[in-house]
């Protein structure tokens, strides 16, 4: 991901990445991270919280993935929130987040476990 690309998603975004994210963003390329969870790559963000109106819906995070069962994976844009979140792509409200992981960087090294 070169620093144009991560400015211009965070232009976009109203908001810079968490540096957490960015971290794990820059090594990565889309791909499924456990049994059923698939991780959006850099070229896919812009266009998956456009579709799921994400910005609209949920100010303040974003869309990071999918469960492959019609729930999105969310993260705070804010950067001291570091859980992980799952909403029904029906119901993209703040209200409806089931959290899945207290930490991002720890779900990731569990392979992504969604219960």
């Amino acid at each position: 991901m070169s620093g144009p690309a991560i400015e211009a998603l965070e232009r976009w975004l109203g908001h810079a990445l968490p540096a957490y994210y960015l971290r794990f963003l820059q090594g990565w390329q889309e791909d499924m991270r456990g049994e059923q969870v698939l991780l959006y790559g850099v070229e896919s963000l812009m266009e998956r919280n456009e579709t799921y109106d994400t910005l609209q819906s949920c100010p303040g995070y974003m869309t990071i993935g999918d469960d492959s069962g019609g729930r999105a994976v969310m993260l705070a844009l804010d950067g001291g929130d570091r859980a992980v979140y799952l909403v029904g792509h029906g119901s993209m409200h703040r209200d409806d987040f089931e959290v899945a992981a207290d930490d991002f960087t720890s779900w990731l090294a569990a392979d992504c476990p969604l219960d």
